[in-house]
């Protein structure tokens, strides 16, 4: 259940400052806000009044040149608390990490294949020795479970670091229920395009993730007022990464066959989304 809170407006603000650098450092500090426009100015909400006094010390010192990006003794000791509560703020994030979690220990453990064709986008069947796969007919949950299926420590643990960093920013900012929107809405589309290209067993969270990237990386575009605090050069790393699975580099390295379908996918899916939010999404802030 969500729980509707009272905003407060801490600043009110002219349109020509910036609030990226400070809207990053009160992310950072683990300050719940919101940026709008009104009436010809930038209004900074904040869920309380404790919130609001600590804004505007911090917006004082960020001004007088105290509080920089560079500050790193201050934001590596806030960082540290920010992320023992992390997943404490994204309870839609710890819901996905935890079945991945989950669907990757099932893949380790089903040596039998018996659960694992239960989750898998084909219906799969072990006859003789090859496995045969035939097109799912009603059984709808096959769309979205084989994000959850992982293969390896690897794929579940760099899917998951994803997932709480670029999830994270998406549910604090826009809510649990707009973060599974997105997250179903990428998963059936990757999922779909990747079994038009390929009759294999595939899984993991990896085209979900390239459609979080995607959301922000629009987002921040289209409303910089707004802008989720992506680190710089995540991107970049992100997308060489896919270019580099899509000539087969990654398959050299030992990683084996990439669902590469769902991953370019999953990020256009994820710029559609993105872009649809932020032209549409209200100027009026929301509930925290």
């Amino acid at each position: 259940m969500t729980e509707n809170v009272a905003l407060r407006a801490a600043l009110k603000l002219p349109l020509d400052v910036s609030l990226k650098t400070l809207s990053s450092l009160l992310w950072q500090y683990n300050i719940p806000h919101r940026i709008t426009e009104e009436q010809g100015k930038q209004v900074l909400w904040v869920g309380s009044d404790a919130h609001s006094q600590q804004v505007q010390t911090l917006y004082r010192q960020w001004r007088e040149g105290e509080l920089t990006p560079t500050d790193t003794v201050n934001l590596r000791t806030v960082s540290r608390g920010r992320s023992r509560r992390h997943l404490l703020h994204t309870p839609m994030v710890l819901v996905l990490l935890l079945l991945s979690v989950a669907g990757a220990g099932l893949v380790t453990l089903d040596r039998q294949f018996q659960w694992i064709p239960l989750l898998s986008f084909y219906q799969f069947e072990i006859v003789g020795n090859q496995l045969q796969g035939s097109w799912p007919t009603g059984e709808y949950w096959r769309l979205v479970t084989p994000i959850f299926l992982h293969f390896g420590l690897l794929h579940i643990a760099f899917n998951g670091l994803w997932l709480w960093e670029l999830g994270g920013m998406i549910e604090q900012r826009r809510g649990p229920w707009h973060l599974l929107g997105v997250v179903l809405l990428v998963a059936t589309g990757s999922n779909l395009a990747q079994a038009m290209v390929s009759q294999s067993l595939f899984g993991g969270m990896s085209g979900v993730i390239y459609g979080l990237l995607g959301y922000i990386i629009v987002w921040n575009r289209l409303r910089p007022d707004q802008a989720f605090p992506l680190t710089p050069g995540i991107a970049v790393v992100m997308l060489l990464w896919l270019v580099l699975c899509f000539v087969g580099f990654a398959k050299l390295l030992g990683f084996g066959d990439i669902a590469n379908t769902a991953h370019l996918s999953g990020l256009i899916l994820g710029l559609v989304l993105g872009g649809f939010s932020a032209l549409t999404s209200r100027r009026a802030p929301p509930a925290l």
